[in-house]
């Protein structure tokens, strides 16, 4: 007997009426914001993977060489993925470019709740304009996908990664390396994290100062003028960090969807490809790690080869949000009955595969294909949650009638075939 590989999962049929539901969710959402679909390979040359986040990531990835030599991996983002077809069709392409994907990835990490080695992530992405404008729509249409699924039971923590580096830089830190460190502020104790920061030549004045942004956290426009406060004078960057802030955060109270935002300076996002805005979505209890996130990454397309070009996107992982669903009680019931199923008696197989072919036009048809009787046919229809069973029987067929029996209420009733058949291309 063989078991599944560890850290990937088998989806049964009853797994499938959730993922349908929220798939199809996800996807009306961005296609309402102008969202178009693009698919991507699911194998991509490895190159393209580490030229973005480092050589250090083969280790965590599915990397292998093909039968012609070549050094390729599993896809474990979609992000390099868009940017190299971006690229080849950038002279070409009406800016801005909205597209957006539900694709397959595979990392090679330690499995935990909500994380695996396999796993489905929906992207969203705008390139091509640089503007508080843009910032705004992905965060509105990020938003827009936790309400299409039913959850409110969230909260967009928004930053721009330019004010924490401008700090750095203004007392002398490498502020590439202190966004590693600050990235794991909330996964380390404090006296961990005071030691790494130390570890780099962060003394006791800039700590304090520091914990002092880190901690500010509330609604944009209330918190911004204590974020300015607090940072002081740190240059050109970080005034027009805040002015930016300033307008999301303007856009996001004219669209009404303030309410489900914060100000939060210590989402950095230890990425090295993020440049500005970026943002990470929690549960309002904090009781999950970041259920996804994104943000702006303005270098990656010229970096890959192409025109410098600004981009702003995110992703949502399906496994974490699946379990916040199940929590909140939004993940759909499995309901697998079809709307009929046709029982036959004696010789009616032309009647009743006419009938069958005409209902499935418009509803889901089963019937038996293993020549039961008509009590086990009435039996197989139950067990499988038939909504309606219509009975095409030979004395049936010479009256002009089918015989219908709602499964839920038990009533039965004797329809006209001429009437039924009316109905049905109404």
């Amino acid at each position: 007997m063989y078991e599944k590989l560890r850290g990937v999962r088998d989806f049964y049929p009853e797994d499938h009426i959730g993922r349908r539901h929220m798939h199809d969710a996800l996807y009306a959402t961005a296609r309402s914001y102008g969202f178009k679909e693009v698919t991507t390979p699911s194998i991509e040359p490895l190159e393209l993977i580490t030229k973005k986040s480092g050589d250090a990531i083969v280790n965590e990835i599915y990397a292998f060489q093909d039968k012609g030599g070549r050094d390729i991996c599993l896809i474990p983002e979609l992000t390099p993925s868009i940017a190299r077809m971006v690229i080849s069709r950038q002279k070409e392409l009406v800016k801005p470019v909205k597209w957006c994907s539900l694709s397959r990835h595979w990392r090679y990490e330690r499995p935990q709740r909500g994380r695996q080695r396999e796993f489905y992530q929906f992207n969203v992405d705008i390139l091509g304009v640089r503007s508080s404008r843009a910032d705004f729509e992905t965060i509105a249409c990020g938003i827009d996908c936790m309400l299409s699924l039913g959850l409110d039971n969230f909260r967009f923590h928004i930053s721009d990664r330019t004010l924490i580096e401008q700090f750095f830089t203004s007392h002398g830190i490498d502020a590439s390396q202190a966004f590693s460190i600050v990235d794991k502020r909330t996964k380390v104790n404090e006296g961990e994290f005071r030691d790494m920061l130390s570890g780099i030549g962060v003394g006791d004045e800039c700590y304090e100062q520091l914990e002092g942004l880190l901690s500010l956290n509330g609604p944009i426009h209330e918190t911004l003028p204590e974020v300015k406060e607090t940072l002081g004078a740190c240059g050109a960057h970080a005034d027009d960090a805040l002015t930016t802030l300033e307008e999301i955060g303007s856009l996001l109270e004219s669209y009404g969807m303030d309410e489900h935002c914060t100000l939060d300076l210590s989402i950095v996002r230890g990425l090295a490809y993020y440049t500005d805005m970026v943002f990470e979505v929690f549960d309002k209890r904090r009781s999950m790690r970041s259920l996804f996130g994104g943000g702006r990454y303005d270098n990656l397309i010229e970096l890959l080869g192409g025109q410098p070009m600004p981009a702003v996107g995110f992703a949502i992982g399906m496994p974490l949000l699946e379990l916040l669903m199940r929590e909140e009680g939004t993940w759909p019931e499995p309901s697998f009955g079809p709307d009929y199923f046709v029982v036959t008696i004696g010789d009616v197989e032309r009647e009743a595969f006419s009938l069958i072919r005409a209902l499935r036009a418009k509803t889901t048809v089963e019937y038996d294909l293993s020549g039961k009787n008509l009590s086990n046919q009435m039996n197989l229809a139950n067990s499988i949650g038939a909504r309606r069973v219509i009975i095409v029987g030979e004395r049936d067929v010479k009256s002009h009638v089918f015989t219908v029996k709602d499964m839920e209420t038990g009533d039965q009733q004797q329809v006209p075939m001429d009437e039924f058949y009316k109905t049905l291309k109404e």
